[in-house]
């Protein structure tokens, strides 16, 4: 879901409990999509994509960890001899 489609929801959701605010007409929707959007923008939000990205990058970066570690005690194995 992008963001835009969640100010979106988040804007119809809040027009729908608001009756007025769905007789007001597409001035007042357009005024709280965008007090909506300023909010969000204010919370340092991820997008799903960018969270799957870091993700994997850590999943990327715990592997490769484990695997210096294993070199580490192999060479500190080799060493001892």
């Amino acid at each position: 879901m992008t963001k835009r489609s969640i100010i979106d929801d988040i804007s119809e959701q809040i027009s729908r409990v608001l009756p007025q605010v769905s007789a007001a007409g597409e001035e007042v929707r357009e005024t709280v999509r965008g007090a909506v959007k300023q909010s969000l923008a204010k919370m340092d939000l991820l997008t799903r994509e960018e969270f799957d990205a870091q993700a994997r990058a850590l999943k990327r970066a715990e592997e490769r960890i484990e695997e210096l570690e294993a070199a580490v005690k192999e060479l500190e194995t080799h060493l001892k001899r």
